[in-house]
């Protein structure tokens, strides 16, 4: 058998699944898939030895039908486990356009009938390949072979025992279904009392302590029985790190976490290529949009804090964005949800977050954003803390005070900028901030805004009631993409894509545009 075909196999067959059925039997606990990927490996390479050995010590050749047999010859056929047969008889092959080529028909001492083989067959076919000699099993140890052949078989071996019904799995553990003791639905009444009572995620381990499970099992499997009844009960979720179960129940969930907001939505942008500067500005802004829900989305290297700047999506949802940098800051995590604790860096209170896989956000600070009055372009921070299931978030307080800035309303279906003293509180992004001045009206430009009107015609409206706002008729991309988000979500490179691509709008650097005169109104 030729090395890739040979790997291609392992982990696919029956005699596979069969043996680790026996290595988790007489285990008696639990292992993770990498486990049983090398556990597996190093088995089938010792038994491709085994066979070499033996065809090594057997005078009789392999079939191979480019050559030419005798009648009362013995052959060695590898496609059919090694089996041995004795040629019987010879015949012209009746293809003319196969070329000159015969068949033989070989008897097998436990068939009835013979069986009937190609001979002098030269054209290309696997058999025909060198087959005195196994790479894999004698050119590579079995501590090679996993190192090299491991991530492969590994996939193939969960697609195949996930199709099974004797294994059961939690997370990457796998056991035996039947070897898994009870776990009855008073246990599970009793682990979702403890849960609501400590009004947090709970390990498995100290469930396991609380409900007092019978001593008729190993601990490991007994935990793995408790993991598996518990994510197949749908009160319950996983929402720990990689590696370490907690369990909440999903009706305490915030509903902003269970269910992604609508506001939050946003369209495809596609690979958009930008100038140096504008992409600059795109990649300092941190917004998930920009990856297009990318559930692969490249880690980022660990950082101690990073200051996000608010949008206004963001804001209506009480969310933040989880864009790798961000994601970076919190443990690793593989279940839809990671539930976490927020700590207000100033009075160092706690209050629940979660890190939502699907969809890059982080839910829970609605009540945050509202007690301390942060509008669209507010500093947010959050930092790293000695618990990694904490993130501290702090802002940049200033004494309240009346300052001129941009003021937001919606007026007859379009947005109106105007410039307005209001009282703030934070310090902000000048070219972001943008105060709310008729929440209901600006929702109702947005559900226009949602259904009917391109991004760049959007942009093409909201330019000059901005524009009306300097003296030099200049508009920051920043502002830009602050002002559309208001009424449509999309990410930065989408609304600079859209800048420098209309021929509305001429770039003046530094990050401003001004409109075309034949735009202009």
């Amino acid at each position: 058998m030729a090395s890739s075909d040979f790997w291609k196999e392992v982990g696919t067959t029956n005699a596979d699944v069969e043996h680790l059925y026996g290595f988790l039997l007489e285990r008696g606990a639990p292992a993770t898939s990498r486990e049983l990927t090398a556990h597996l490996i190093e088995w089938r390479v010792r038994e491709e030895e085994k066979k070499l050995a033996e065809l090594a010590a057997r005078r009789a050749p392999l079939y191979q039908p480019k050559q030419t047999y005798q009648v009362g010859e013995h052959l060695i056929f590898t496609a059919l486990d090694n089996r041995e047969g004795v040629v019987e008889r010879v015949r012209a092959g009746d293809n003319p356009r196969l070329g000159d080529w015969q068949v033989i028909a070989v008897r097998f001492a436990d068939e009835p009938k013979p069986r009937e083989f190609a001979m002098g067959y030269a054209a290309a076919h696997p058999l025909n390949e060198d087959l005195t000699k196994s790479a894999e099993s004698l050119e590579l140890t079995p501590e090679q072979a996993i190192e090299q052949q491991g991530d492969a078989v590994r996939v193939a071996l969960v697609k195949r025992l996930s199709g099974d019904r004797e294994f059961a799995r939690v997370g990457d553990d796998w056991f035996l279904k039947g070897l898994l003791p009870e776990i009855h639905a008073g246990y599970l009444n009793l682990a979702e009392a403890a849960i609501e009572q400590a009004g947090d995620s709970v390990r498995t381990a100290d469930l396991f302590k609380i409900l007092d499970l019978p001593p008729t099992a190993k601990k490991p499997t007994a935990m793995f029985a408790l993991n598996l009844a518990l994510e197949n009960d749908e009160r319950f979720e996983d929402v720990g790190p990689v590696s370490e179960a907690r369990w909440f129940l999903t009706r305490l969930e915030l509903p902003e976490a269970r269910e992604r907001p609508a506001v939050l939505e946003a369209a495809p942008a596609g690979k958009i290529a930008l100038s140096g500067e504008l992409d600059l500005i795109a990649k300092e802004l941190y917004d998930e949009a920009d990856l297009n829900g990318d559930a692969n989305m490249p880690a980022a290297a660990p950082r101690d804090e990073i200051t996000l700047i608010l949008t206004y999506p963001h804001r209506q949802a009480g969310t933040l964005p989880l864009t790798p940098l961000v994601r970076a800051l919190l443990p690793a995590f593989a279940e839809p949800r990671l539930k976490f604790n927020f700590q207000d860096a100033v009075t160092q209170d706690k209050f629940a977050g979660y890190a939502v896989a699907q969809g890059h956000y982080l839910a829970g600070v609605s009540q945050w954003f509202a007690a301390r009055k942060l509008s669209p372009g507010a500093y947010v921070t959050l930092r790293r803390s000695a618990d990694p299931l904490t993130l501290i978030i702090d802002y940049q307080p200033q004494r309240e005070h009346s300052l001129w800035v941009r003021v937001a309303r919606g007026v007859n279906g379009h947005l109106n900028f105007s410039q307005e003293k209001r009282p703030l509180s934070h310090k902000y992004d000048e070219e972001m901030l943008i105060v709310i001045g008729d929440p209901a009206g600006i929702e109702a430009v947005a559900q226009a805004a949602r259904q009917q009107r391109s991004l760049t015609l959007l942009l093409e409206e909201i330019f000059p009631e901005l524009a009306k706002l300097s003296g030099a008729g200049h508009v920051h991309a920043k502002t830009l993409y602050s002002a559309i988000n208001l009424i449509r979500r999309a990410g930065p490179r989408a609304v600079m894509g859209a800048l420098t691509e209309s021929r509305a709008f001429t770039s003046v650097g530094g990050g401003y545009f001004v409109l075309n005169e034949a735009h202009a109104r």
